[in-house]
């Protein structure tokens, strides 16, 4: 029996669509997961991102920039080596007065008397100042001063008090009910290195000048803001703004995205849960040469260089101050990052870090764009619009960061867009594999049962029965397979070939429905004329088959061409008597010659309408009498090696052999 099975192709498709979509929604909540909590090197290559962009900012306007006046080397080598006496401080600090700034932060700590005055107070007496601390009170009194002091955090538990710091920020929380006080996200300090009380007095604002360098060493934000004993202190580029603006009232809000947003006035901050301020480098600090305090104790800057500014005195000098690395490749003095967090500030230029919601919905919008790409376009145009949509999403985020200070990094929403993508292409291949190969299998048993059903329908009008098409067929594998090891047929008969031959043997008469019915079913011999007509049943065939072809728009189809040679050419003889050509020997098309002697053979061992079937013992005679003249000798010594197989075939599909072809 053979039964030919029709696929349900579109039950197929939805699977393999099904599918599809199953893997490309768990890898985008996969991601929407990190998304929500990234990994740490996930974080440092958001970081590095960030960086390539922060180098290449263009700067603001310098009126806006605050001025640093800097301890330099210069500085060091004319006034001699720090700490400087105070009588020399406060005179720096009173010529920076004089030029009228709007505020003046000092990255330096005073929290020791001058050396004169140690060791002349008991344990009971208060500290008496000389007159450098004196003129340094009053310097710090006359000018709109921004004392600097540090914070400590101590693991182990409250630090050793020191001089405590006397300016805390005057701020309220604002939140949502039920929500957590923000300030309890903030840095908790556990003691405080400042200036001397005479000095803290003096002024009217202070702020920490601590920093916060990251795990890579890159400093990329510092905390605008601390507690410390419940009270809540401002950084010092932070507190000079403030005294530069006169207004301390602030309120720190919950943000809905889980940051914090701090109010003071009209200035709208935001900060991360930590209270920190990312940093927007935009690389005015390398440019723009700070003011030597050398120049300006000897009175070589302009009298309104300082005029309504803000500005931050701190050293500059090698091995005195704190220097620390940047996003843009190189380093900067400590009193630096003051002036880039006050100028933040004062131009309301942030660097804000998106917030989880908006990371989540970057990699929710990918993902599923990338499965669908995946799943209704084809290979290259989707590796095309996956590729624009991934350049689009990188340049997306550097213009948000460069129009709004909005830091959404690509990084993690392309892994989920590529990873998304690659995925369901293999996922696709192997589909697509398994759907070509079920294809080919279905175009195959299609073909086979096309060409099956063109050789009944010969059988129709001829005499023979569906169980020649069988024989002939086991005829020609057998006889193939045997001369695949013939050094002539050889090349020609691998097993493809093999198998396209045997099936195609059902079509070597079809040029049989072009004979009237009194010559297919003549119980006698055929005249001269009615054997001339006989004959033509090759050409019928050869040229239905060529007919197919043209209206079928194929074009040298190796398979329909050997279709046409063994209904053409199954009639010539070796030695050049046959028809419809007279071929002779290699003339004749080698798969006609096998057909030939299949053809031969089964006649003569099956019953026609006009004549018995003979012994296969005889028709072998005939065969061998027959090599080197109506047979190809080579094809002839191949059958006789499997002429065994051959009477078995004719026993078991003889005449009265059913062939049921059921349709699934």
């Amino acid at each position: 029996m053979q039964r030919l099975t029709l696929n349900r192709r579109p039950l197929f498709v939805r699977r393999g669509r099904l599918l599809l979509a199953a893997c490309g929604i768990s890898l985008t909540v996969f991601f929407c997961i990190l998304s929500i909590n990234p990994p740490s090197f996930l974080s440092q290559l958001d970081n590095r991102f960030f960086d390539g962009m922060i180098a290449d900012e263009s700067p603001p306007q310098w009126e806006m920039l605050p001025v640093v006046v800097s301890l330099d080397d210069e500085s060091l080598a004319r006034f001699g080596r720090w700490p400087w006496p105070r009588a020399l401080v406060a005179r720096l600090l009173a010529s920076i007065a004089e030029m009228k700034p709007a505020a003046v932060g000092i990255d330096a700590v005073f929290a020791e008397p001058e050396e004169s005055t140690l060791g002349h107070d008991t344990p009971a007496s208060p500290v008496r100042l000389s007159a450098g601390d004196r003129a340094l009170a009053t310097a710090l009194a006359s000018g709109p001063n921004v004392l600097g002091f540090g914070f400590t955090f101590s693991p182990a538990g409250p630090a050793p008090a020191g001089n405590e710091p006397l300016h805390p920020l005057n701020i309220v929380s604002l939140m949502k009910e039920g929500a957590d006080d923000p300030r309890g996200r903030l840095w908790h300090a556990t003691g405080a290195i400042g200036s001397l009380p005479d000095f803290e007095h003096c002024v009217t604002a202070s702020g920490f000048i601590n920093s916060a360098v990251e795990q890579d060493g890159i400093l990329r934000r510092m905390p605008l803001i601390i507690e410390r004993d419940g009270r809540i202190y401002p950084s010092l580029a932070l507190a000079t703004v403030l005294r530069k603006e006169k207004g301390y009232e602030a309120v720190l809000a919950s943000d809905w995205t889980g940051g914090s947003i701090l109010k003071i006035g009209g200035m709208r901050i935001p900060l991360d849960e930590r209270g920190c301020l990312r940093l927007r480098f935009r690389g005015w600090q390398s440019r723009i040469r700070p003011i030597s305090a050398a120049e300006l104790l000897q009175g070589k800057v302009a009298a309104d260089a300082l005029r309504g500014r803000v500005v931050f005195v701190g050293a500059t000098a090698i091995g005195m101050s704190e220097t620390v690395a940047t996003p843009l490749r190189g380093t900067i003095a400590g009193v630096q990052v003051h002036g880039i967090a006050a100028e933040n500030i004062l131009n309301g230029d942030f660097a804000r870090p998106a917030s989880w919601l908006y990371r989540l919905l970057a990699v929710l919008v990918l993902g599923i764009f990338s499965t669908l790409v995946c799943m209704r376009l084809p290979l290259v145009s989707g590796t095309l619009v996956t590729g624009c949509a991934a350049l689009a999403a990188w340049q997306g985020s550097v213009w948000l960061y460069r129009d709004d200070g909005l830091l959404l990094s690509p990084l993690l929403p392309l892994f989920a867009l590529i990873v998304n993508f690659s995925l369901a292409t293999i996922v696709r291949s192997l589909f697509m594999e398994r759907s070509a190969r079920r294809q080919t299998q279905d175009l195959a048993v299609t073909r086979d049962f096309i060409m099956t059903s063109l050789a009944s329908l010969a059988e129709i009008r001829d005499t023979e029965t569906g169980a020649h098409i069988l024989r002939t067929q086991r005829y020609l594998l057998i006889l193939c397979r045997e001369l695949s090891r013939h050094p002539r047929f050889k090349p020609l008969l691998n097993e493809e070939t093999i198998e396209l031959i045997a099936k195609l043997a059902p079509l070597h008469d079809i040029g049989k429905v072009g004979l009237p019915d009194h010559l297919l079913r003549k119980t006698t011999g055929f005249t001269a004329e009615e054997y001339e007509e006989v004959k033509k049943h090759a050409l019928y065939g050869r040229n239905a088959i060529a007919r197919a072809e043209s209206r079928a728009g194929t074009c040298n189809d190796e398979m329909l061409g050997y279709a046409k040679d063994i209904a053409y050419y199954h009639h010539e003889r070796w030695d050049g008597t046959g028809y419809p050509e007279g071929l002779k020997g290699e003339q004749i098309p080698w798969s006609a010659r096998l057909m030939a002697l299949a053809d031969a053979y089964d006649a003569m061992v099956s019953k026609r309408i006009y004549k018995e079937p003979i012994p296969h013992e005889a028709a072998v005679c005939i065969i061998i009498e027959g090599k080197g003249t109506m047979f190809d000798p080579d094809v002839v010594e191949a059958f006789l090696r499997v002429e065994d197989q051959w009477r078995r075939i004719a026993v078991e599909l003889d005449d009265s052999a059913e062939i049921e072809v059921a349709l699934d």
